[in-house]
């Protein structure tokens, strides 16, 4: 325990005494709350001032206060009261500095930090604003306004405003995994978006993998390489989504670890999107894996029932939706898939209640979505469910599963079953080692081994998807009478 530091009643702490508690305190922070956290939000941060009986942090923007003093209040006056006396609270201030601007401390120790322009923020119009997005590969709908934050995302999103408000100066390179239709590749257009706004002049380029290698080949066919380097190398922003495309193409990761170190080198912001964590990325080179994971790793989950409310309310009242809360809440009882396919389940029920003369009631809603609801059942399957089904496609009990045997049938079978734990549900590498008595390397490899397979082996890619379909089945409400739609009636979703 150390000796808390008297508050004196005179005058303020001196800079040197401000700068020594804090980095004595970051210590017990980083201890207290882990690397990842204090990489995150204390990284950037100092003490600013302690004022009747308060810390004040200064952080370099308002969403690292909002979750500062949201999140972490309890545990920073815990800490701070072992340094100071009499200590009754935290606050946090920011500064929103960006690349425009630059950080200035003052000749005398005892003033406040400056913040001056280093240069002037081009004035640009909306209409240009949009214009210089769009040319970036930026999809317009696609925005931190419309993107509705739930447990599932509250670290993604809040790391893509951190990025968007300090890009290159938090961490780099940001990452998002998840499952399809969750929500990082609204992410990435929203940071772009934002980083336009904050700073016009910058470059911002949006490619997916496959966009960046198909550009990559045209360059080597038309002996262009110099320019395909100027254009990805000198950007300030790079986002490029499924990432994952890269895995199992040699020449396509070399040129994209030199574009990735000298963006790095300039301290410019990368931020990728991939469906599965970068560890998972078939045979991705050990030095692009390694990169990938040396700033923030974040998981997108499937949105729980009151983010998938919000999400539907939210698109019905965007599109002029004639539904009730009422029906909503139906939908989501019935539909915990991606938020593609809740959109496709707002847009057939609202559809029917349109056509139909009499009013749709909640309890008409199973039958109307029993044609499209498809894979979004599969968010109710659990680990035990699947091994059961893996357990019974490759009649072996579930004690030889989950044991030591190795032969290449139950080898198979054991790798099916970690890559579908993975795959159809939201537990941790670590939740699904345990469960089969592994540790979190075999069940990587499974799954590494098992999408590679799938690509060479159409027979084993039906096997899994065979599988995939019959726990899909067991867990949906099957209606004993279909309700009769018109022939012509779209089938979203």
């Amino acid at each position: 325990m150390h000796s808390p530091y008297p508050l004196p009643t005179d005058k303020p702490l001196s800079q040197p005494n401000l700068t020594q508690i804090w980095s004595e305190a970051s210590i017990e922070i980083r201890q207290a709350l882990g690397n990842s956290n204090y990489d995150l939000w204390f990284a950037n941060a100092r003490l600013l001032e302690v004022s009747e009986g308060t810390a004040v942090l200064q952080t370099p923007g308002s969403m690292y206060s909002i979750w500062v003093e949201e999140n972490f209040k309890e545990s920073l006056v815990s800490i701070f009261q072992n340094y100071l006396e009499p200590l009754t609270g935290i606050r946090c201030e920011s500064v929103e500095a960006d690349d425009g601007q630059e950080v200035v401390q003052d000749e005398e120790p005892d003033k406040p930090v400056e913040v001056k322009p280093k240069v002037l923020i081009e004035k640009v119009s909306k209409s240009k604003l949009r214009e210089r997005g769009l040319k970036s590969g930026l999809v317009e709908k696609y925005n931190f306004e419309n993107f509705v934050v739930g447990e599932n995302s509250d670290l993604a999103a809040a790391a893509a405003r951190a990025v968007s408000e300090q890009p290159g100066k938090t961490y780099q390179p940001l990452f998002f995994h998840s499952a399809c239709g969750l929500g990082k590749t609204h992410l990435l257009h929203a940071i772009g978006w934002e980083s336009l706004r904050l700073r016009p002049k910058s470059k911002i380029i949006f490619v997916t993998a496959e966009e960046f290698a198909n550009d990559y080949i045209n360059a080597i066919h038309k002996n262009a390489l110099v320019a395909f380097r100027k254009k990805y190398r000198e950007a300030d922003l790079l986002l490029i989504d499924d990432i994952q495309f890269l895995g199992r193409k040699d020449g396509f990761q070399k040129e994209f670890f030199h574009t990735f170190n000298s963006l790095s080198d300039r301290q410019c912001q990368i931020v990728l999107a991939s469906d599965c964590p970068a560890s998972e990325i078939s045979e991705l080179e050990d030095r692009l894996s390694s990169r990938f994971q040396w700033g923030l790793t974040a998981e997108l989950h499937r949105p729980e029932f009151e983010t998938r409310a919000a999400i539907l309310r939210r698109k019905r009242d965007d599109w002029n939706m004639e539904v009730s809360d009422d029906l909503i809440n139906a939908i989501v009882e019935r539909v915990r898939g991606n938020v593609r396919v809740l959109e496709g389940a707002l847009i057939r029920v609202a559809m029917v209640n349109t056509m139909n003369e009499n009013t749709v009631e909640t309890s008409d809603v199973p039958e109307i979505l029993s044609d499209i609801c498809g894979d979004s059942e599969a968010a109710s399957v659990g680990i035990d469910e699947i091994k059961e089904a893996v357990c019974e496609h490759y009649d072996i009990e579930l004690k030889v599963l989950i044991g030591k045997k190795r032969t290449a049938r139950v080898a198979e079978a054991r790798q099916v079953a970690m890559f579908l734990c993975r795959t159809m549900t939201d537990h941790s590498l670590v939740d699904v080692a345990a469960s089969f008595g592994k540790d979190h390397g075999t069940v990587i490899y499974a799954v590494k081994k098992m999408r590679a397979k799938c690509e060479q082996s159409a027979s084993l890619k039906s096997t899994v998807e065979l599988i995939k379909r019959r726990l899909v089945r067991g867990g949906r409400v099957k209606s004993s009478q279909p309700k009769k739609f018109p022939a012509d009636f779209p089938n979203r979703g």
